[in-house]
């Protein structure tokens, strides 16, 4: 059983308490506000599963839009383009797993290291990003068409400003903190 604690995470309308982050299980209860959306995507190795416990959340996967409402599931299979809005008044909360994982574990567990170093919200996100592409870790999400150039964008002038920034003695932090004992540990 797992018993790690994990703190709450935020950016933006969205707020994150991850429940298990491993290599085969990425799990976590999800709140978006009001007005909140997340853009379209997809997740190249992971299905991704939505539980909702609260309120309701319109998806739109590959063209077609669906209204889910608390006690409903929707599952979204990988390589599947969509995107999710809150359009109600109301936050909406979700129980959204990944299955496999690939590397959305990873993902959070460099922004919960990020949070303990005291960044948060949209910094701690940037930061991470930079981190999981300096380990090579996959995408958690990929982009489609323009905004995946504009993400690569981004990146690259990440790969710039971090040097000046100091990025790269987080990335060193990380390791040293996160990985190598974790590595050590199922030597």
């Amino acid at each position: 059983m797992n018993t790690t604690t994990y703190p709450t995470i935020r950016w933006g309308k969205e707020t994150f308490l991850p429940l298990a982050l491993t290599e085969s299980t990425c799990e976590f209860n999800w709140t978006m506000q009001p007005g909140g959306a997340v853009p379209e995507h997809y997740h190249q190795a992971s299905n991704e599963i939505f539980e909702i416990l609260e309120g309701e959340l319109t998806f739109n996967i590959a063209g077609q839009t669906f209204l889910k409402k608390a006690g409903e599931i929707m599952t979204v299979a990988s390589m599947t383009p969509h995107s999710l809005h809150n359009r109600s008044k109301q936050p909406v909360q979700c129980r959204v797993s990944f299955t496999p994982a690939a590397d959305q574990s990873k993902f959070f567990q460099v922004l919960i290291f990020l949070k303990g170093e005291g960044f948060e919200d949209m910094g701690a996100l940037f930061r991470a990003m930079y981190i999981c592409d300096q380990l090579g870790y996959r995408e958690f999400s990929t982009m489609k068409d323009g905004m995946k150039a504009f993400m690569s964008l981004i990146m690259g002038c990440f790969r710039l400003f971090a040097p000046p920034r100091q990025w790269e003695k987080l990335v060193k932090k990380y390791v040293q903190m996160e990985v190598k004992p974790n590595f050590l540990m199922k030597a």
